[in-house]
């Protein structure tokens, strides 16, 4: 899953001056026109280093500790952060924005139940905000709590049912619950938003294989050739075809897919044997003695690629053979040859 949390905004407008003078009036513009411009530069440093000068100047102004709470979380110096930001709110109630940065801390932290209560009451106040009802999932997310992470991603889709990377995060979280039917439905939605990546359709076929019934398995075959048709067949896919095409016995799909195994991987024995096996259940017998033939010559103390040669060599009607493999075998288990039956 990818950690959906968007940027927080920098620019922060201060509503309030709690002025009591027109000279203490002017100070508090002068540290809004120095904040604002160490903000917009990103000088977090500057700005954290301004707080004691700042307070000294004008004490009262309570915006002091929510600028140097915006720059230490930007530094991830989220101890100093919180306790700014704290100190803000137990004076100032009215901006929204800290307890939204106030919730962050608390997700970096992994305190969840904090960290919820201050984006809800963001929320409150800007109900709208797509950005924080992600950042209230991934508070979740941090703390590993799937559940609430899947829970909080529906919300914000209910607003915005078509965003794809919330839906791709979704399915993933529910997979990573075993909820596959969940992550079907979320590919389905996906997939028609977006028929033409590869990606949407190799997930969907993974979730169906998992379900592991005929039916789920012909849907992934289905998957993962659509995902060759896309161009986007490589060696795992491929792999996926032949256990799926095995397990509901369409042998000649089967094949199909160690073919396309051997050439990528031309060098692999294994997928020549497992080809020659696949041929074999598909009574393909001379093709399977081919593969076999192959395996033998490479590794001649491959005891399975002989046997399976040697069934084979029977059924095709080739009994010299099959017993002339029948003789290398008892040579490789070290049993004695057989004897003649007594007249």
């Amino acid at each position: 899953m990818k950690r959906i949390l968007l940027a927080l905004m920098l620019s922060i407008v201060t509503l309030g001056l709690n002025a009591q003078t027109p000279e203490e009036a002017e100070k508090i513009n002068k540290w809004i026109d120095i904040y604002t411009n160490l903000n917009n530069a990103k000088n977090w440093t500057e700005m954290v280093a301004k707080a004691p000068e700042c307070k000294a100047e004008v004490p009262n102004w309570d915006y002091v500790h929510y600028y140097s709470g915006i720059a230490n979380y930007n530094l991830n110096n989220f101890d100093n952060a919180l306790k700014d930001l704290t100190t803000f709110i137990g004076i100032n109630q009215t901006e929204a924005g800290a307890y939204l940065l106030r919730g962050h801390i608390f997700s970096e932290k992994k305190d969840v139940q904090n960290a919820i209560a201050d984006y809800n009451v963001y929320l409150e106040k800007n109900p709208s905000d797509n950005a924080a009802m992600l950042a209230k999932a991934n508070a979740y997310l941090n703390a590993n709590d799937l559940n609430g992470y899947v829970k909080e991603l529906g919300v914000v889709l209910e607003k915005d049912p078509n965003n794809a990377v919330i839906l791709e995060n979704r399915a993933s979280a529910y997979a990573n619950l075993n909820n596959w039917q969940g992550a079907i439905e979320d590919y389905n939605k996906l997939i028609t938003l977006d028929p033409s990546k590869a990606d949407y359709y190799n997930n969907r076929a993974y979730a169906n294989y998992v379900l592991k019934t005929p039916e789920t398995y012909k849907l992934a075959i289905a998957d993962y050739n659509k995902v060759v048709e896309l161009g986007s067949g490589n060696e795992a896919v491929y792999s996926a075809l032949t256990v799926l095409n095995g397990a509901i016995k369409d042998y000649k799909a089967e094949i199909k897919a160690w073919d396309k195994l051997i050439e990528l991987k031309p060098d692999d024995i294994d997928n020549v044997y497992r080809r020659g096996t696949a041929k074999y259940n598909d009574k393909n017998y001379k093709g399977a003695i081919a593969d076999f033939d192959i395996v033998v010559a490479k590794d001649p103390k491959h005891l399975n690629a002989l046997k399976r040669r040697a069934t084979s060599k029977t059924r095709a009607g080739d009994k010299v053979g099959a017993q002339a493999d029948g003789k290398l075998i008892r040579e490789l288990e070290g049993k004695p040859a057989p004897t003649a039956p007594k007249k």
